[in-house]
């Protein structure tokens, strides 16, 4: 799994360190090529109400979005495909996106125009 490689200091690196020397040891370990994933993903049903409420409740094109990831996940899943968890994550993201954008607009907008509001009324 690993590969070992010994340093020597001085003798040009050549030969056995001497008694005033000291040798390093470098251990080389191979990892995958890419990060484990984490192994929790929603259950399909609640996938597809998540998205049909981030249509209701949210910005619904990407509600849709999510939706559409939320049935290709369902269809991975029966066919036991390895792709199910990365679409279920994708419309579970979206999903929450679209609640997020829409509450950032209802919070942000009121804000907005009153300090617009208020910075007409102080240029009067």
């Amino acid at each position: 799994m690993g590969e070992e490689m010994a340093l020597g200091v001085g003798n040009g690196c050549t030969g056995k360190p001497t008694e005033d020397e000291a040798e390093t040891v470098v251990m080389i370990q191979e990892g995958p090529s890419q990060p484990k994933l984490s192994a929790w993903t929603p259950r399909p049903r609640a996938l597809r109400n998540l998205a049909i409420g981030s249509i209701i409740c949210g910005c619904s094109c990407l509600g849709v979005l999510a939706l559409i990831y939320a049935v290709k996940a369902n269809e991975k899943r029966k066919t036991n495909s390895p792709d199910a968890d990365l679409w279920a994550r994708k419309s579970f993201r979206f999903s929450l996106l679209s609640i997020g954008v829409c509450m950032s607009l209802l919070i942000l907008v009121p804000l907005l125009m009153g300090l617009i509001s208020y910075l007409i009324a102080r240029a009067e």
